[in-house]
């Protein structure tokens, strides 16, 4: 997946603190975290491909850049403390700030970003791609706080990629300790997971001290830290799979923080003076896709048919009935907050206008289709409770829906395969620009538009357009584009984006959300 530049539109983080009573049995300087910690495999920074361990790495390590949470349009210093491009757009050379230091008292240095770079390439873990997507030919310690790169093709979004926690830098010299190798065969002769499951090389301004699976991840200062030292002594990311169970150890005061609960459980903290709630606005997109292409022989290949299913869907009952109001809606794969993103042209409810268009498409009598699910909650709705609610929906135009649900695995494989003619899925970014979501709903030979087979050149070309601009009126215009042309072919139907609710003690201050790592440790006091 990818990242782009500074253009984003700042997300709306809303935060109400209040004094409360202290936490029980908690020092000042200790903050628990209840949360659902369950899809962490690892939290080797090469090899780490999931959400939780993002919170974790940013705390832990850091990247050459930054995008803070209180300005998402603005790409800021990290370790590296400026960079410039040159003229033909295709090399990058990024200065390190001399004061940087690892946890260990080691100096960052540009053999270490090297080190960093190509361990992530030649591991081939998950997040690999950041390195070779991003066209990398080169990486070149230049001198100690120098480092070059080149490009094999100009590539607008890689000074956002940079900001990925997959692209954080480790201390080679600690890493190397520990088994870790850069060298070309890697992905074999590697052997660092292990301590790096139970163990940090970074520069962050925590470090990571244990995991203990689906039980607790625990972290603990940097005495070291080069910036301004955290107020917090210690974080637990302490396990807690379902709604209900958090909202108990944070009411009780056996946790700080609730993350990301349901819109009925946030209910129950009203008129609790000892909690409140911040909303974060992610840029997470729950969707349905329809198949246009004539392979499956069915109704849908019809762009009119397709267009009656976007009108006959009670967006409303979505999500103010079943996310509770704790979600929002674009027009077309590509969030509220990223450039070009405009809600104004999106699908409203309109009975009357599906049933004219399955009228026009000769379906005014109907026809049945399958739904396909998997597994999974978002916005606090299940899979088979949205489902359940599109069936009755496309009932009143007529349309039979028969709900197959399938386990994620299972789900994933089919609709990898192309085999999947309409689907509920979701979407959740890696990094904070466009082509994060039109390099992968736009192309007929790849992304998730290759896996509902979809071939539509007015998508593609203005996803190709945006992608490439750096003008921002240009880039604006050209998702413009983009966007319309989806909503005309009615393929992808985002039926939301979510919300994330963190209920939290009200002694908490400098809590924010931030949609890639979700947390950032180091601005939260009590």
């Amino acid at each position: 997946m990818r990242k782009v530049g500074a253009i984003l539109l700042t997300l709306a983080i809303i935060a109400g603190l209040t004094i409360a009573s202290p936490v029980r049995g908690q020092s000042a300087n200790t903050f628990i975290v209840a949360s659902n910690i369950d899809d962490i495999i690892t939290l080797d920074p090469a090899r780490a491909y999931e959400s939780t361990n993002l919170t974790i790495h940013h705390a832990t390590y850091e990247t050459l850049l930054e995008i803070k949470a209180d300005d998402l349009n603005k790409i800021v210093p990290g370790l590296a403390e400026s960079y410039t491009l040159s003229d033909d757009a295709l090399t990058y050379t990024f200065v390190l700030n001399k004061a940087a230091k690892f946890a260990s008292g080691n100096p960052v240095t540009a053999a270490d970003v090297v080190w960093s770079w190509t361990r992530l390439k030649n591991v081939k873990g998950g997040p690999s791609f950041y390195y070779t997507d991003s066209g990398i030919t080169s990486v070149e310690a230049v001198d100690d706080q120098t480092v070059k790169v080149v490009l094999s093709a100009e590539y607008p979004a890689f000074a956002t990629v940079v900001t990925a926690p997959a692209m954080s830098i480790i201390d080679s010299k600690v890493a190397m300790e520990h088994g870790a190798t850069d060298a070309e065969d890697a992905e074999t002769t590697d052997t660092a997971k292990e301590w790096f499951d139970q163990n940090s090389a970074g520069s962050g301004p925590f470090v990571l001290t244990g995991w203990k699976p689906n039980s607790e991840v625990t972290l603990v200062r940097n005495a070291n830290y080069w910036k301004t030292a955290p107020a917090l002594e210690s974080v637990t990311l302490k396990a807690s799979n379902d709604a209900a169970s958090a909202f108990q150890l944070v009411s009780r005061g056996d946790a700080d923080v609730a993350q990301n609960i349901d819109a009925d459980t946030a209910k129950q903290a009203e008129g609790n003076a000892d909690l409140t709630k911040n909303i974060g606005q992610s840029l997470n997109l729950l969707y349905m896709a329809i198949s246009p292409s004539d392979y499956f022989k069915l109704p849908i290949s019809d762009v009119k048919v397709r267009q009656a299913i976007a009108y006959a869907i009670d967006y409303d009952g979505i999500v103010n009935g079943l996310a509770g109001g704790y979600a929002s809606r674009p027009a077309a794969m590509l969030p509220i907050g990223i450039l070009g993103s405009d809600g104004s042209g999106r699908y409203e409810r309109d009975v009357e206008k599906a049933k004219a268009l399955l009228k026009e498409a000769g379906q005014e009598n109907g026809f049945e289709i399958t739904l396909t699910i998997g597994g999974g909650v978002t916005a606090g709705v299940p899979r088979e409770v949205l489902a359940a609610k599109l069936q009755a929906d496309l009932a009143e135009v007529g349309i039979t829906v028969k709900i197959d649900q399938q386990t994620s695995t299972n789900f994933l494989t089919a609709f990898r395969a192309q085999e999947l003619p309409m689907v509920i899925s979701s979407w959740t970014p890696d990094y904070l620009d466009g082509t994060m979501w039109s390099d992968y709903f736009s192309k007929p030979d790849s992304g998730v538009s290759k896996r509902i087979r979809m071939d539509i050149p007015a998508i593609l070309e203005a996803a190709q357009k945006g992608g490439k601009e750096r003008d921002e009126a240009k880039r604006v215009a050209a998702y413009a584009e983009y966007q319309k042309a989806h909503v005309d072919a009615a393929v992808f139907i985002p039926l939301l984006q979510e919300q994330y609710i963190d209920l939290l003690r009200s002694n908490i201050k400098g809590y924010t959300f931030h949609p890639v790592y979700f947390m950032d440790f180091s601005t939260v006091s009590k």
